[in-house]
């Protein structure tokens, strides 16, 4: 993560320089001159937009205070850590709750891995895993290889590799084809003939 975030923070500083003219009189934010054909048209219709001078304001409001955030930060940091190293154990014992809370983010990975994740890996083993792969994707591919088996299994019995008996066969198979064919004029034959 750590490179990532430099990037990010190397593209923030950049992003605020150019920027920065326009919080002197008559400067230009060239940064927001780059984003207007991207941004310039975005609000929607009956939303009364800012006049330039209250959003100037504001952006002047919320730099001041981003940059005294900042150097309080800065400050806690230096205090905490370089000029009394023992103070951040201290302060996390006395308040354990709270740094245990905030140490183990909220507790979000856990109740995210406890409501999301086991439960979408007991349906996936259980159900798509066990039921669906298995029984029902591998048990009809499997079903049809058997079955393929025991079908070449019977039919390789018929052959015995003897002429006389494969011709025995082909007679024994024209005489079946021709009683199929020719019953109904044998049945009528038989009928009249009462």
């Amino acid at each position: 993560m750590l490179g990532p975030l430099v990037i990010l923070a190397i593209l923030s500083i950049v992003g605020g320089w150019l920027a920065a003219p326009a919080f002197l009189p008559g400067g230009t934010d060239h940064f927001a001159n780059f984003l207007a054909p991207v941004f310039g048209g975005a609000h929607a219709e009956g939303e009364a937009a800012l006049s330039e001078a209250a959003a100037h304001s504001l952006e002047l409001t919320l730099a001041v205070v981003a940059v005294f955030a900042a150097l309080i930060g800065l400050l806690t940091a230096f205090w905490l850590y370089l000029r009394q190293p023992g103070k951040p154990a201290e302060i996390a014992k006395s308040l354990k709750p709270v740094y245990d809370t905030l140490y183990n983010k909220y507790y979000v990975d856990e109740a995210y891995g406890a409501a999301i994740v086991k439960p979408l890996l007991a349906l996936s083993t259980n159900v798509l895993w066990k039921i669906i792969d298995v029984e029902a994707i591998d048990g009809t591919v499997n079903g049809i290889a058997h079955g393929a088996t025991a079908t070449g299994d019977v039919t390789r019995r018929t052959q015995s590799g003897n002429t006389r008996s494969y011709a025995v066969w082909v007679v024994v198979g024209a005489l079946a084809i021709l009683i199929i064919v020719f019953w109904p004029a044998i049945r009528a034959l038989a009928g009249g003939a009462q």
